[in-house]
């Protein structure tokens, strides 16, 4: 499977040119991921931090910026799993208006144990499960 949702491009998301300002990109992302939690996987992502104790802290990500997106833009994101590995999982956001991509970032998230100081632990099987619906083989 692939997740699917639509962003509002927002003032506050842009330069005074109205044009989005690159670390908002970056913000819209994590947004993503935070739906991605609730509607995709099936769990608040506050829930998922205040009381299961888990998170994903961003451990490596690239970004590709390939068209600029403008103040009333409202851009499809699509997200999906790369790869998951034992302690970790390379996920895939891209943001598009209509069939022309704007940007893309390739995120290596950690997940993290958050029960005392933060640390990384195993994807348990019931997590692997629920992530594993979304893994989609590397696209060009």
């Amino acid at each position: 499977m692939i997740f699917e949702c639509k962003k509002s491009i927002r003032f506050h998301h842009c330069d005074p040119a109205g044009i989005v300002f690159y670390p908002q990109c970056l913000v819209l992302c994590n947004e993503v991921v935070e739906d991605w939690f609730d509607r995709g996987i099936g769990v608040d992502f506050y829930k998922l931090h205040a009381e299961i104790r888990r998170g994903v802290p961003m451990r490596h990500l690239e970004v590709d910026f390939i068209a600029p997106s403008m103040h009333g833009d409202e851009l499809t994101f699509t997200l999906y799993v790369e790869r998951i590995g034992g302690s970790s999982m390379v996920i895939v956001t891209t943001a598009a208006m209509g069939e022309q991509v704007r940007f893309r970032a390739k995120q290596t998230v950690v997940w993290a144990d958050l029960g005392g100081a933060p640390r990384a632990t195993v994807i348990d099987d019931e997590w692997r499960e629920r992530f594993s619906r979304y893994l989609q083989a590397p696209k060009d």
